[in-house]
């Protein structure tokens, strides 16, 4: 019997089919719907029945969302794709036949993978965070994934490391989200297009969008000024690892996200920059996540 996975992000809905082995076997992904549970899951109903060929009955369907879960897989706030208090595991059951249905943070989903296909098998005590939309983060205590005390999950992205800093989706200010998020770095690209500097402003100028992804390839291709920019990018965002390094001494430290696409350029930054910010003066093994871009769809039916 086939399991569905669908990783629900700010910006596209990922869906996969999985067989009995939990083998990706097919996928696709869509535009999210915001701020419109019932749409949502109308989607999820529709991409189940196509991506399947019509299947009546599923052995899964696993959801991830990027917000805060339940208990009772109802959403507590996802604040990027505006629901909030939706008790989306009941919707989905609702329309979908399936012997279960998982919901859960996007990031934990993520983290699920490495543990069971990934980087993090065997670890005792690890952290990942995930960089793209928003910054998601998991631990791994004593090699389980930590749910938090009352089960509402952890949102490390939600520590605040600037105390009056930018307003985040939230509602908050100065949360690590709103300044190492894939966000964070296509605000410093359209910074430096409005600045009309360096080759991030010369592409988008001819149409490239300025977004992370043209930030760090300029970057990579040893543009002073977009290499300015992610110097203090990194510099932040090592703080931030430093401090939870402080907090959980864990293992392995694991990058996944859209923005650790950029692979070593940016872990060699952080494995030079958070041990001297740590009080041991040292870290556990800074890793690149393993699952890719299937890390959600795949965690999730975990």
């Amino acid at each position: 019997m086939l399991s569905l996975g669908f990783d629900i992000g700010g910006t596209t809905v990922k869906a996969g089919v999985l067989d009995e082995e939990l083998k990706l076997i097919v996928k696709e992904s869509r535009e999210t719907p915001k701020q419109d549970a019932e749409a949502l899951c109308d989607m999820i109903k529709q991409m189940a029945d196509e991506l399947s060929g019509g299947a009546k009955e599923f052995r899964c369907i696993g959801v991830t969302v990027p917000g805060s879960v339940d208990k009772d897989g109802g959403i507590i706030d996802a604040w990027n794709i505006g629901l909030r208090n939706v008790p989306l595991k009941r919707m989905i059951e609702s329309r979908i036949k399936a012997e279960r249905v998982i919901v859960k943070n996007d990031a934990d989903a993520a983290c699920d993978a490495e543990l069971h296909f990934g980087v993090l098998r065997g670890v005792k005590y690890g952290l990942m965070l995930t960089l793209g939309t928003g910054v998601g983060g998991s631990i791994i205590f004593d090699g389980k994934l930590f749910h938090g005390g009352r089960e509402q999950g952890t949102e490390l992205g939600h520590a605040m490391i600037n105390r009056g800093g930018d307003l985040c989706g939230c509602g908050h200010r100065g949360c690590i989200e709103t300044l190492c998020s894939a966000s964070a770095l296509k605000r410093l690209a359209q910074k430096a297009c409005e600045e009309k500097r360096g080759m991030i402003w010369s592409l988008a100028s001819n149409g490239a969008d300025p977004d992370a992804k043209l930030l760090i390839d300029c970057a990579m291709q040893g543009d002073e000024y977009a290499q300015e920019l992610f110097e203090g990018y990194t510099d932040v965002l090592a703080d931030a690892i430093a401090s939870f390094v402080n907090i959980l001494d864990p293992e392995v430290i694991v990058i996944g996200g859209g923005v650790s696409g950029a692979g070593d350029f940016l872990l060699d930054k952080l494995r030079v920059k958070v041990p001297p910010r740590t009080f041991f003066g040292s870290c556990g093994r800074i890793l690149k996540a393993s699952a890719g871009n299937d890390a959600g769809v795949l965690g999730a039916v975990i």
